[in-house]
């Protein structure tokens, strides 16, 4: 099972780079932008949050996950959460434009980073952003395909995957001053 999800994480990762660059290549003024402010606050946190709900909730009275605790129901849920998370990563792999957020999306909180400086970091690197979208999509289509088939020990290590994608994503395109 594990050497069919690496193969079709490769496969997946390799189409996603092919469809980036040509995304990339014919890109117009026209081309519809991805607001990631937006899809992060929309689809991501709810997905992800759907995701922590179920793999925060096996924990033994050791204190050790196991997934025979997950339920038929908490499977489906993973599976269509990590669904949703591979759709918004390939997205933004692929997107011809991306802007941190939408005119109407750009107010910030003092505490939290402007929107024109995270604009500045994805600018500063595109195609690393795009990479990162790509293998987060990778990791998430194996999260869904490891939840279809109730491989707990796989989805659970995936799950500890996802959480140092998105911080290490966070880190370079979100926070970047920070460090």
């Amino acid at each position: 099972m594990r050497m069919t999800i690496a193969l079709v994480s490769l496969a997946a990762l390799a189409a996603c780079a092919v469809q980036a660059e040509s995304a990339s290549t014919t890109a117009s003024a026209a081309a519809e932008p991805l607001y990631v402010r937006h899809a992060m606050q929309a689809e991501v946190n709810p997905a992800i949050v759907g995701i922590w709900e179920v793999t925060n909730n096996v924990y033994t009275d050791a204190g050790e996950q196991d997934a025979s605790l997950i339920t038929d129901a908490q499977w489906a849920s993973l599976a269509e959460n990590a669904g949703t998370l591979a759709s918004v990563g390939e997205r933004m792999a692929a997107a011809p434009v991306i802007h941190a957020a939408s005119a109407g999306n750009m107010a910030t909180d003092e505490y939290e980073v402007a929107m024109a400086d995270v604009q500045r970091f994805i600018d500063n690197d595109r195609q690393g952003f795009r990479d990162m979208s790509a293998s987060f999509a990778v990791l998430a289509r194996n999260l869904e395909a490891a939840a279809m088939a109730k491989d707990g020990d796989t989805a659970l290590e995936l799950v500890g995957q996802m959480d140092a994608e998105c911080s290490a994503c966070h880190a370079q395109f979100w926070y970047a001053e920070a460090q």
